[in-house]
């Protein structure tokens, strides 16, 4: 069922825990089409005909989180689009993009990952190639707020130790400070089994965890040799504590596609969000501990 230009513009954003997807494409045809699929497949999804109403949506609507959008548009184009994007709302806030065109060539898909965009699908975009890409976007914007959400507790722990930093790193901690620092460990190791199987976190294993953690955070793999190393045990050790944070579902591991000697891993969204979840509490005891 196709709407009108107006209102596609002026959908309301629904809020999301997932986050809302605006789709910007001139074709009424293409856009109404793109819109309900979208539905269609469990998202919340907000539509504009033109780049600039696109940007009034994006300012007005913290939800939105992924942008797919033609590139070939009047007035404002679709590489100028996601330019404004990444000046005006990438350094705030997580937004991913895609790019969707009917001309596709090396040069429209150099100038698409130029802006950052993640992902170039050519028309007629099948439903299946649709969602295949939702699901990579939805992955990388995870990563994205996870990483914003993390720098945004460190500032605030910077803003409340202040100038007093230095002087408190200076002191040589008590008998009864170095007490409640104990308890304190001991409190993040219970945690630690709240959101992980005991059995499977023993000491190499959680070493190389948090290693592949911190990399995610920065929406990057890393390699397997190198999240090894972390744990300072000998490699075939580690290497078969890897294999158990795969096989237990935690880890996805991958041939690197430029290098086939070495092999890449990232965490498995459920156990990003689940370190996430435990990092925030031991964040939280940290601060009230001090």
């Amino acid at each position: 069922m196709q709407g009108s230009k107006s209102d596609n513009v002026m959908t309301p954003p629904r809020r999301n825990k997932d986050g809302t997807i605006l789709v910007v494409d001139d074709d009424p045809a293409c856009l109404d089409e793109y819109c309900d699929t979208i539905r269609n497949l469990g998202y919340t999804v907000v539509c504009a005909d033109n780049a600039p109403d696109a940007l009034r949506l994006i300012a007005e609507s913290p939800d939105i989180g992924v942008v797919i959008t033609d590139l070939e548009m009047p007035n404002m184009d679709g590489i100028s689009f996601l330019s404004e994007i990444s000046n005006r709302f990438s350094p705030s806030r997580p937004i991913v993009t895609l790019v969707v065109t009917g001309h596709s060539s090396v040069q429209a898909a150099t100038k698409a990952m130029q802006s950052h965009a993640i992902d170039l699908l050519c028309k007629p975009v099948s439903m299946e190639e649709l969602a295949a890409a939702l699901r990579r976007a939805s992955a990388h914007h995870f990563t994205m707020a996870n990483r914003f959400q993390i720098t945004s507790l460190t500032k605030r722990l910077d803003a409340r130790l202040g100038g007093d930093r230095a002087a408190q790193q200076a002191l040589s901690p008590t008998g009864p400070e170095l007490q409640a620092f104990i308890r304190l460990l001991l409190k993040f190791q219970h945690q630690k089994t709240k959101f992980f199987d005991p059995e499977v976190m023993t000491g190499p294993s959680w070493e190389i965890l948090l290693d592949i953690t911190e990399a995610s955070l920065r929406g990057e793999a890393v390699p397997a040799s190198s999240a090894s190393a972390t744990s300072l045990v000998p490699l075939s050790t580690a290497l078969r504590h890897v294999n158990n944070l795969v096989d237990a579902g935690l880890v996805r591991r991958w041939v690197d596609p430029r290098d086939r000697r070495r092999t890449l891993l990232e965490l498995e969204p459920h156990a990003l969000a689940a370190m996430q979840r435990y990092l925030e509490t031991a964040w939280k005891l940290q601060a009230q501990a001090g």
